[in-house]
């Protein structure tokens, strides 16, 4: 039934992309079409300032005991899920970003939301970001708890607006009676 719920929330994401994306589309389809089929050299800069996004992620989230346990981690004893997120990017290096995560553990349907601040470094030619980031947010499953986290990532920009992108986190609880996390995702981004 959960499978279900994230499979429709997910399809009912995409289509409203669409329908965000059908504004430019209809101003100029065939502009739209070349730039979001091709793949190779293009004399489009594929990141820029004032960059909206749209993040579709697989996870996978690991509870941890402390820092210093970090590389103990078994991959049996995590949950499998996926979620949504959003970014904007103030200039070409600066941005902030949300995303909510949806594990398949059989509890709430909404997991975590967090929000971070992003910097970085795109090499535009080549189509490689790689980015570092921070921040916070709230914790609804297992526990009603607040959050804090800082993570690294990679984006590979195929065309202006498709990329590619894996990040890892590592996540604080900043209550007592809980545990931190380790949060994977890997996924598709799409640029407005």
């Amino acid at each position: 039934m959960k499978l279900k719920r994230i499979v429709a929330f997910s399809a009912a994401l995409m289509l409203t992309a669409g329908a965000a994306r059908a504004v430019h589309v209809w101003e100029d389809p065939g502009e739209w079409w070349t730039t979001a089929i091709t793949y190779g050299p293009t004399t489009t800069p594929l990141f820029t300032a004032s960059e909206l996004s749209l993040d579709l992620f697989g996870s996978y989230v690991a509870g941890e005991e402390h820092l210093n346990d970090l590389f103990k981690t078994n991959i049996k004893h995590g949950t499998w899920g996926g979620g949504v997120g959003l970014n904007y990017f103030i200039t070409r290096e600066i941005g902030i970003g949300g995303d909510i995560n949806m594990g398949a553990n059989g509890g709430k349907f909404v997991d975590q939301a967090l929000g971070s601040l992003v910097l970085r470094w795109p090499f535009d030619p080549t189509g490689w970001a790689p980015y570092i980031f921070g921040g916070g947010g709230r914790g609804f499953d297992p526990h009603w708890e607040w959050l804090a986290d800082l993570g690294i990532g990679v984006e590979y920009r195929v065309n202006p607006v498709t990329g590619i992108f894996v990040d890892t986190r590592y996540i604080w609880h900043l209550q007592e009676g809980s545990f931190d996390r380790i949060f994977f995702r890997a996924g598709l981004r799409v640029v407005f």
